[in-house]
């Protein structure tokens, strides 16, 4: 017997030691082997398996330490699945959504000192961006831990504040490693680039009186009288609370104007008027102080915002003025996601002063997606323990990490919002007038729902209570359908054919609606999502059954997506909550099944003819919301360049000024001033399907998706500064914009609609704009500690002299010689003919990115 024991306890130790020793080794392979990527070409000449679009890429791995850990595996995430594998050593097989496994095959035996080891392969799709390739691969070998390794982590640039990538190889051939097609003209965001097409702006244009948005009307009544701020002010209130107006003196303060005894006084008036618009408000400064007159609490709000908005924090005076002032469109809004990627609960408090300041009015919350569910729903521990983390091998833990996530389920992308967080941003966001707009997305993008519900099926399963397990249950297992979503899942479609996947919507739906009831915000509009669920169900015996029993109540429906649609409305509907949901999905419904309200966020891009999908849909009298991409997406580039950070899909580049010049009254007219996404003219025609005459929009919307936001820094960097370019959009219609003929017309670069005299107007315009942005608002950013970008610069060296153009005037540059040293810019200085040249934060604590001369 004790002979027996001892011979099990030395097996068990031995064992022990040997798993320890396996573990050293994975430790040794994750610390010493070197990873590099490199783009070989974003647009071969002939793509493998007729695909119409590849790419081609190569990862060399090399090692100056022998590696002797056996049976490994490297994972590693692609956005777009690798279809041809070139390598015969190594095998790439692609997993789930993005996440790819290298393993070696019976030709390699291991990874010996200074050699050099190269896979290279074709993936499917573009992938142009270097922020499209994604950090963190990963070692695991059976039976041990998995381990980050360290050559694919990214690190921080100690002078910008960016993401730096060094398992990237460098992006420098401006044809293989930039054009995604033959018919591809985009240009290089160079600083001559830069130079040639950026506009320069007056140095001298008076912003004393100037704010963003622009309000409906400002008049100086007094040129030569101003009064002064700099002693404070003395706020008196008449029909509203101090309370209510907290965080717009809270804006006052932090810009340098505080409440003080001897202050200039300051009075908000609540003075309804029949007929007059819920947000109008009158601003009047002179001889008797600062005049607020508002209709209601919200105007009155604004109003202490717009006095807010033309302080200059470097000179607090004002002259004497009046404005009257109400917005262009009810629906203001900006959409996060932070299902992709968590972000924190203090960048969305942040991010809601500054929709405050800029008169924004809806936060749409993107809580859940494939890789992440992030809001506590009572009863349902398993969508926020299960669906809020990534990690590895442990699925009733957490999800298969995904978008180059680290895996130990702490990280910054891992994380939700507690009942007490979401609380408190909806109390957050009420006080600023702000209305949160939640977001679960189904029946597609639900993999974290799914698996979620799995690990809560298997739990009840092993208690022996079938009932409970199967009660929120998403899947059906005899469901035989196998499809690829358009982001590679094949596991993130829930089944719409099973009552308890309603029951489950219903138990969301009821949980978050008492959530707002409990912070004192009802629930009125809940976002669907309702989009991208091509090929589910096609082996489904519950979908068959249906098809079968309830043909007729689906007759004229070419999907059930518009099925679910149409019942999770109705649903929504008897909880007086109206349905929002994504054009495209909420395109596959009959309007005559629809409630009567219905919102819907159309995302169809503008040079594929998506203004007609747009039109049909406000024809429908649904509360339409624009969201076109190509200028409201704020996850692509600022500027065609392969370091700027974002996707690329529906654009190349949104700049400040594109999104400054969009006119979301008219859609089709965008022919005349935009091109396509390969930088070509493009043609729309609005004669087959106009709106109607009297059909309005009912709002813009910006967006901000964090498939490659990593960080609450890179978040901010993407929504500013150009979210004001939005803000002025949305708040204010300019007498530039050309208004919408509703006889239709046929837009194109030679129609000429957009007259010269318009495009002198919106010159002006964008000086003033510009002028405001650059020499006020960012220094207002800096103080609020928001991490904006910097933009780069346009530059030409001629005849020793250096001269530059920034979008913005009134931005620190500064310029390296071939010492290294860094100058400061003056204009007409001779200097030395110089490498490279950036712009830097007002403070000059930040740098922006440097280009090369």
């Amino acid at each position: 017997m004790r002979r027996t024991l001892m011979v099990s306890l030395l097996a068990m130790s031995s064992a022990h030691a040997a798993a320890q020793s396996q573990q050293a080794q994975v430790t040794d392979f994750a610390k010493h082997l070197q990873v590099s990527y490199e783009l070989l070409n974003a647009s071969p000449e002939l793509c493998p398996q007729e695909l119409k679009k590849c790419y081609y890429s190569r990862i060399r791995l090399t090692t100056k330490e022998q590696l002797n850990l056996t049976d490994w595996n490297i994972y590693f995430s692609q956005l777009t699945p690798v279809i041809v594998n070139e390598s015969s050593q190594f095998d790439i097989e692609h997993i789930n959504g993005d996440l790819h496994r290298i393993t070696p095959t019976g030709e390699f035996n291991t990874f010996a000192p200074n050699a050099e080891y190269s896979l290279t392969f074709y993936s499917q799709g573009s992938q142009i961006t270097r922020a499209e390739f994604m950090p963190n691969f990963f070692v695991h070998t059976q039976g041990g831990e998995a381990q980050v390794i360290d050559s694919t982590k990214t690190k921080l640039d100690p002078e910008t504040g960016l993401e730096l990538q060094p398992y990237l190889e460098p992006f420098t051939d401006k044809q293989k490693q930039f054009r995604v097609n033959k018919s591809d003209n985009t240009q290089w965001a160079d600083s001559a680039l830069l130079y040639q097409q950026t506009q320069s702006v007056s140095e001298t244009i008076d912003i004393s009186a100037q704010l963003i948005p622009q309000p409906q009307s400002l008049i100086i009544t007094d040129k030569l009288s101003q009064v002064d701020l700099t002693k404070g002010i003395v706020l008196k209130t008449k029909g509203i609370s101090k309370q209510s107006l907290t965080p717009a003196i809270n804006r006052l303060k932090l810009l340098g104007v505080a409440q003080t005894p001897n202050g200039l006084a300051v009075s908000v008036n609540l003075s309804p008027e029949k007929g007059a618009h819920l947000e109008h408000y009158r601003l009047t400064i002179d001889a008797q102080g600062i005049q607020i007159a508002a209709h209601s609490q919200v105007g009155a709000f604004y109003g202490l915002i717009s006095l807010a908005g033309l302080i200059d924090t470097q000179n607090l005076t004002l002259p004497y003025l009046a404005i009257e002032d109400q917005p262009r469109y009810s629906f203001r809004g900006l959409h996060i996601d932070v299902a992709r990627n968590f972000l924190s609960k203090d960048f969305i408090l942040s991010t809601l002063d500054q929709m405050a300041a800029y008169k924004l009015n809806k936060l749409h919350l993107h809580l859940a997606d494939d890789e992440g569910w992030r809001l506590e729903i009572p009863g349902l521990a398993e969508l926020t323990k299960v669906g809020s983390r990534r990690c590895f091998n442990a699925p009733d833990d957490c999800l298969l990490p995904q978008l180059g996530s680290d895996i130990s389920g702490s990280s910054q992308s891992d994380g939700y919002y507690s009942v007490d967080d979401y609380l408190e941003i909806l109390a957050y966001a009420n006080a600023r007038h702000i209305q949160v707009i939640p977001s679960l997305d189904m029946p597609g993008h639900s993999r974290a729902a799914i698996h979620s519900m799995e690990a809560r099926y298997r739990h009840y399963l092993a208690k022996g209570d079938l009932k409970a397990a199967e009660r929120y249950r998403l899947v059906e297992p005899e469901d035989k359908t196998q499809y690829s979503s358009i982001q590679h899942y094949k596991d993130n479609t829930l089944n719409v054919c099973l009552d308890s996947t309603y029951l489950f919507i219903d138990k969301v739906i009821d949980e978050v609606q008492q959530l707002h009831l409990q912070a004192g915000t009802p629930l009125t509009t809940y976002h669907i999502g309702a989009d991208e669920t091509a090929g589910a169900w096609v082996d489904s015996p519950a979908c068959d059954q249906l098809r079968s029993n309830f043909s007729e109540q689906i007759a004229g429906l070419h999907s059930l997506n518009g099925y679910f649609i149409e019942r999770v409305s109705a649903m929504l509907a008897k909880k007086q909550i109206k349905v929002a949901g994504w054009n495209d999905g909420m395109g596959e419904t009959r309007p005559d099944k629809m409630p009567k309200s219905v919102q819907t966020n159309s995302w169809s891009q503008l040079y594929s003819q998506g203004h007609i999908a747009t039109h049909k849909q406000a024809n429908y009298d649904w509360d339409t919301i624009i969201s076109t991409p190509e200028v409201t997406y704020f996850d692509f580039p600022y500027e065609a360049h392969p370091q700027e950070p974002g996707n690329h899909w529906a654009a190349r580049n949104i700049s400040s000024r594109k999104v400054f010049e969009f006119m979301p009254d008219n859609l089709p007219a965008h022919a005349e001033i935009w091109t396509d996404i390969n930088n070509q003219a493009y043609r729309s025609d609005d004669t087959t399907n106009p709106l109607r005459s009297g059909v309005k929009y009912q709002g813009l919307q910006g967006h901000l998706w964090s498939e490659m936001l990593r960080s609450d820094r890179q978040a901010q960097y993407m929504l500013f500064p150009r979210l004001l370019a939005l803000a002025e959009r949305a708040w204010h219609k300019a007498q530039w914009e050309l208004d919408y003929d509703h006889s239709g017309k046929v837009y194109s670069s030679d129609s000429k609609h957009f007259t010269e005299d318009a495009i002198y107007a919106r010159e002006q315009d964008w000086q003033r704009f510009a002028s405001v942005l650059g020499r006020k608002e960012l220094l207002k950013l800096e103080k609020a500690g928001v991490f904006y970008r910097i933009p780069t610069v346009g530059a030409k060296f001629k005849n020793g002299k250096l001269t530059i153009k920034t979008i913005f005037p009134g931005i620190p540059v500064e310029y390296q010689e071939k010492s290294g040293e860094w100058l400061p810019y003056q204009v007409n200085d001779e200097v030395t003919k110089p490498l490279k040249i950036r712009a830097m934060s007002q403070d000059l604590s930040r740098k922006g990115r440097a280009l090369t001369l």
